[in-house]
């Protein structure tokens, strides 16, 4: 019944867009509360604006003398094109044992199955453990929902973060840092070349720097997670076909494995990768802006909160190994900011999320939900 509890619970979670951009959460955050209130469980609900008209919601119930597990996600969803979609994105539909709709695996599809396995360790336990389950805007951006939570306080013992990790566990995820690396030139009419200095010839040398910095990154192993790398992602210059540029940049994204907390040993070693830049044997002016700097995470694999879904997982039939995500998650503000052990579990195949016609398996909806009321139970020795 707890599984199909989730399913219902979907239905409604797909059908209030929560689009981010432009950060329209505010609707499936009032459900969120209103559902809460509902409840046959007396859940004690914060609503927690990050700025108006963008509510995180937090509902927790049962006793923290017993200690306290967090069970979290996110209710923004990227934008969906209707004209991509082989139906209304905003409806779930269920074809072939596929669930389809916007959020089904990002990460809706979690927060269905996590509000459904709560409600039922809640109701069906007399001395229940305190779960705590907290719905945060603005993932898809900004992060600042859960940075926002761990700031004014929010605290637990142990986390569960639902992002698609096709019913893995989740114990660790990239960091990524972004670059606009620009060379500087002199502009002339292409018909006479000899009049300017053409900076796509420092950008080729960049290019070719940027290679060897990523052979050099993936010398490093991970025991979960794939090679690091530097990738350039975007090239520009201009203004037109026949016009010697004054300048030409690259978008560089560098992937890394956990451990460096702010930017500056990256903005070394390409200060240093990009030493000596030249144009026809004159020195380049060569700069860069950081875009973005994201941290990663990961918690060791004896913390408490992996053996219970570890267990909990092998209880329900659908045993798990823990493994890497290669990408980007709210966890480094549980973890580093809050001191939250945290992992990451959920329904959902990351490919699935942001693409048209997104869905999950209905049968992993249901089993996520299993697992999760069975790892609430092992947490608390229940």
């Amino acid at each position: 019944m707890v599984a199909e509890n989730a399913v219902v619970e979907l239905r409604e979670l797909v059908g209030i867009p929560s689009e981010n951009p432009p950060g329209d959460e505010e609707a499936v955050a009032a459900y969120l509360v209103d559902r809460f209130e509902d409840s046959p469980v007396p859940f004690r609900v914060e609503i927690r604006e990050i700025e108006p008209g963008r509510p995180n919601v937090v509902a927790r119930a049962g006793d923290p003398d017993r200690g306290s597990l967090l069970l979290t996600g996110h209710t923004d969803v990227v934008p969906a094109d209707p004209a991509e979609w082989t139906g209304d994105p905003f409806e779930l539909r269920e074809d072939d044992g596929q669930l389809y709709g916007r959020g089904t695996a990002d990460m809706k599809g979690a927060i269905a199955a996590q509000l459904a396995a709560a409600e039922a360790y809640l109701s069906t336990h007399d001395a229940p453990g305190e779960v705590i389950l907290a719905y945060v805007v603005d993932e898809e951006r900004t992060g600042d929902g859960t940075a926002a939570l761990v700031d004014r306080g929010l605290r637990a013992d142990a986390a569960v973060l639902g992002e698609p990790t096709d019913l893995g566990l989740g114990l660790a995820h990239f960091g990524s840092v972004r670059y606009t690396v620009t060379v500087e030139g002199r502009r002339s009419h292409a018909a006479r070349p000899g009049e300017g200095t053409n900076a796509i010839e420092g950008l080729r040398q960049v290019l070719d720097r940027l290679r060897a910095l990523d052979d050099e990154v993936r010398a490093a192993d991970h025991r979960y997670l794939d090679d690091q790398s530097v990738t350039p992602t975007v090239l520009d210059s201009g203004p037109g076909g026949n016009v010697i540029p004054a300048r030409a940049s690259v978008v560089v994204d560098w992937r890394f494995h956990p451990g460096p907390v702010d930017p500056e040993p990256f903005e070394r070693r390409l200060r240093e990768a990009l030493a000596g830049v030249s144009i026809d044997g004159d020195p380049a002016t060569v700069a860069f802006d950081r875009i973005q700097f994201t941290r990663g995470a990961e918690i060791p694999p004896d913390e408490p909160i992996v053996a219970a879904v570890e267990g909990a997982a092998a209880d329900r039939g659908r045993p798990v190994e823990p493994f890497g995500c290669n990408y980007g998650a709210d966890t480094p503000h549980l973890i580093y900011d809050g001191g939250i052990p945290t992992v990451l579990f959920g329904p959902g195949n990351i490919d699935d999320a942001h693409s048209p016609d997104e869905s999950i398996r209905a049968a992993d909806l249901r089993t996520a939900t299993r697992v999760y009321e069975r790892t609430i139970e092992r947490f608390f020795g229940d």
